[in-house]
């Protein structure tokens, strides 16, 4: 007989096989919850509040999560609070992420958000150093262009040093921002 994991082995057939078992968050099953995009922003949005939420206001933030341009967000807002009311709180719920409260439409971390925080704590911090990335190459990119301007106005033998201090000021850079993203991956 095979043996069941992943939501399978906690949800059977959209109900949950008794109290929810709050020590079953193994790799598939937080590989089958992170898996889909709405889940994931709802867990993002929860981790950004201690505090529960209304499924409204949850509702409200995943679909601003999820919107693209072409999108209606008053159709996408009752879309995304059908299937949170309906498929993901109760899943999430079940695993012990999320404590939902149905007659009160209420949501708030649950006892195993721990388990799942620190994936977000990581891609935040992968967010930030994207960010100091995208800064320190703006920088860069602001002093060649006012180097090159001082170097076309500027005599033949002080041209030779900016272009070279050019070039090392690059390859650091590129030195940097490479090692920074290597360790990131890690």
């Amino acid at each position: 007989m095979l043996q069941t994991v992943g939501l399978d082995a906690i949800i059977d057939g959209g109900a949950t096989a008794g109290p929810p078992a709050h020590d079953c968050l193994d790799e598939a099953t937080i590989f089958e919850i992170l898996g889909n995009e709405r889940r994931r922003a709802c867990l993002r949005c929860l981790a950004d509040h201690e505090t529960g939420l209304s499924v409204s206001a949850l509702s409200r933030q995943v679909s601003r999560a999820v919107a693209d341009a072409e999108t209606d967000s008053e159709e996408l807002y009752d879309s995304v609070y059908i299937s949170l009311c309906q498929t993901h709180l109760l899943k999430l719920d079940a695993v012990g992420l999320i404590e939902y409260e149905q007659d009160r439409k209420r949501v708030e971390q649950g006892p195993e958000f721990d388990a799942i925080r620190q994936q977000f704590e990581a891609a935040r911090t992968l967010d930030e150093r994207s960010n100091d990335t995208v800064r320190a190459s703006t920088a860069v990119s602001g002093l060649t262009v006012a180097a090159g301007a001082l170097a076309v106005v500027s005599p033949p033998a002080a041209r030779t040093v900016l272009l070279f201090g050019l070039v090392v000021v690059h390859f650091f850079i590129l030195a940097v921002t490479s090692t920074s993203v290597s360790l990131g991956s890690y």
